[in-house]
């Protein structure tokens, strides 16, 4: 049984600012921590129902995230940034589940923890067949794809709403509850630990119960920017502006927009 675990930072356990988020913020450190013990947790949880390879993507800002020496020895770390390769190298068919700890809700969410799609300075709004979508939804199909079903979502309340929204009744854990972008009512490290860890266990064996998700396809990507000087202009076929602020692209197959799907291969 195989299980691919991504990692974000902002839905975190205690994670509520940029200051903790951020590789030059006055908090990092202890952000990676809080991090680190929510992956652990998820970890753990697999290894308990029988997980037999286990593969983290560390997938924040530029990667480089986890604390390398407090990384659970019984996984592989996928670390740095995609060039020209599919967002997700090794996933594939083989996998039972994948597990998205520590994300956050779509952009232009509230109450939520530090909303954004792929770029908090960059896009307005990300949307796929006119409907907006996060990170989730996106991740959850370039699993989904594969035949492999996104079983775990642990952030906040809007995020684990969105996720459930999108995906359906999997496993969700809400480690603190959004009043503003930076202001949560957070649980302690310790509880957050056991919820995850259980949450993981149930996920596992729930994952043949889990429909994987899919847009509709061929798909348009219409990405909504905030500075008009920073739109990629459009080639006119695959992709063309609607507006100054808009650039929109068109996909027989959605994980076109991210280097493709990985081919089985071992390690």
């Amino acid at each position: 049984m195989k299980v691919y675990i991504a990692c974000d930072m902002e839905g975190a356990t205690g994670i509520i600012s940029q200051d903790q988020t951020w590789k030059t913020g006055p908090d990092f450190e202890n952000g990676r921590r809080l991090l680190l013990s929510d992956v652990n947790a998820a970890i753990e949880g697999a290894l308990a129902v029988g997980a037999e390879e286990i593969i983290v993507a560390d997938m924040h800002d530029g990667s480089l995230i986890l604390p390398t020496r407090e990384l659970h020895p019984a996984a592989r770390y996928l670390v740095g940034v995609a060039q020209g390769t599919p967002r997700y190298p090794y996933l594939d068919e083989s996998f039972t589940a994948m597990f998205l700890i520590a994300y956050h809700a779509m952009a232009g969410t509230s109450p939520a923890i530090i909303p954004h799609t792929m770029s908090s300075a960059t896009y307005l709004e990300y949307a796929v067949n006119g409907e907006p979508v996060g990170e989730v939804a996106i991740d959850a199909h370039l699993a989904g794809v594969l035949g492999v079903p996104v079983t775990l979502v642990t952030g906040d309340q809007a995020v684990c709403a969105e996720a459930r929204l999108f995906l359906g009744d999997i496993e969700t854990v809400e480690v603190k509850q959004a009043v503003d972008p930076n202001r949560a009512l957070c649980l302690p490290m310790a509880e957050t630990y056991e919820m995850i860890r259980e949450a993981a266990e149930k996920a596992v064996r729930r994952a043949s119960e889990v429909r994987p998700f899919r847009f509709a396809e061929p798909a348009e990507v219409r990405l909504r920017y905030k500075d008009s000087e920073k739109v990629p202009r459009g080639d006119g076929v695959r992709s063309f502006n609607p507006d100054p602020w808009t650039v929109v692209y068109r996909y027989e197959r959605f994980e076109e927009h991210y280097g493709g799907t990985w081919p089985q291969r071992g390690m």
